[in-house]
């Protein structure tokens, strides 16, 4: 009977010790989206158009910082105008770091509108051109990227073709949440 509660006893503490880390670990990643969020909105306000800034979120060795760059804004035949940010996010996920990379949508008044998912760092639009073209430069792994621009004079693309190599590419939705 011993043996019963001994067993017992370790099962319940081997659940509560999980469970205690899977809570803690959707606190620290909900307090640096938190981070984000704010840092997002403090570059949107400078208005210091292509400048980066940089934030270890993390405070974990070898993980790389959070990105936020402030492109400017584009400008529709419609009248239509928005605010456009690139955030390389990396976040906290048990031991480890991940990221991910999204351009950023706002208004003029800095309300979020929506995002394009694009996967890497690397896959980040460098710059707006006429305010009306979002533009990415050539990468080491993406040579056709080199002065590709999807035109928004038309508004909000649903979605586009991001190219990369012969091999391909990669399709972006815009994604309203």
């Amino acid at each position: 009977m011993k043996r019963f509660y001994e067993i017992i006893l370790k099962s319940t503490l081997f659940v509560l010790t999980l469970l205690w880390f899977s809570f803690t670990n959707k606190d620290k990643f909900e307090s640096e989206f938190e981070k984000l969020q704010k840092l997002e909105l403090l570059a949107l306000q400078n208005g210091n158009i292509g400048k980066e800034y940089s934030y270890d979120l993390t405070k974990k060795e070898g993980c790389n910082n959070t990105k936020i760059k402030y492109l400017g804004v584009i400008k529709t035949n419609n009248g239509k105008q928005y605010k456009v940010l690139s955030s390389f996010f990396v976040f906290s996920a048990a031991s480890t770091c991940h990221g991910t990379s999204n351009i950023k949508i706002y208004n003029l008044n800095n309300k979020y509108l929506g995002k394009y998912n694009v996967g890497m760092s690397e896959d980040l639009p460098t710059e707006i051109k006429n305010n009306k073209s979002i533009c990415w430069s050539k990468t080491k792994d993406c040579d056709l990227r080199n002065n590709f621009s999807i035109n928004f004079e038309n508004g909000l693309a649903k979605r586009f073709f991001l190219p990369c190599s012969q091999k391909g590419g990669d399709e972006i939705i815009f994604i309203n949440e």
